[in-house]
């Protein structure tokens, strides 16, 4: 029994890829019998989808840089030159704006950048707090399969006090203003917490004189 051709997707006379209608001789969607639902389907998706694939494809595209791998870039302009690799939404890298005790009063644009940035700090920082909890109660459930129950306030020492510390950082910060606050209302606590710790070193002192006296 002979063996039978090898099925080849690539025409050898030209080099170019050979479509799968082609190769197995089925006709193309446009020579095949549609029905009235799929005609009207591809004319709705037509008017519809067109001028949204032409603006991501000549407008979007054409300024956002390369979604593929660089070593695979045959053509380059100057936006992907010094653009540099796109990356996907959430290894977005913003850049950092001055803070609120930048800008001038009358600068709604320098507060409304410092207050978006403000938050995207508080979003990092509540997401680092947690990462530790969850490594300080990861430690602990698989410590008390090993150790005695009675002993679970000894345990991963290490990663509780990591998790003091960083509870008390964030409270700090954030602590005591509220869910719905703003870069102003954060300002506002770090320059009273500065004051009254300024007072109480004030105050130690004087007494520590008088003391002495």
């Amino acid at each position: 029994m002979a063996p039978k051709d090898k099925v080849d997707n690539v025409n050898h006379a030209t080099g170019e890829p050979v479509r799968m209608n082609e190769m197995f001789e089925w006709p193309t969607l446009e020579d095949q019998t549609q029905s009235p639902i799929v005609k009207a389907m591809r004319v709705l998706t037509s008017v519809i989808d067109g001028p949204v694939e032409w603006i991501r494809h000549n407008v979007v595209d054409k300024y956002r840089g390369p979604s593929y791998p660089y070593y695979h870039q045959k053509f380059h302009n100057v936006v992907d030159k010094y653009r540099g690799p796109s990356y996907p939404y959430y290894h977005q890298k913003f850049r950092r704006v001055p803070t609120i005790d930048q800008c001038y009063t009358d600068d709604q644009a320098c507060i409304y950048e410092a207050n978006q940035q403000y938050n995207r700090d508080r979003k990092v920082d509540s997401e680092i707090v947690n990462i530790i909890r969850h490594r300080f109660f990861t430690c602990v459930y698989y410590q008390r399969n090993v150790n005695e129950y009675y002993n679970h306030q000894q345990l991963c020492l290490k990663e509780k006090e990591d998790l003091k510390e960083a509870d008390l950082n964030f409270f700090i910060k954030y602590g005591d203003i509220g869910p719905f606050t703003t870069v102003i209302d954060a300002f506002m606590k770090q320059k009273h917490r500065l004051i009254f710790e300024r007072r109480q070193a004030e105050k130690k002192a004087k007494e520590s004189n008088g003391n002495d006296s």
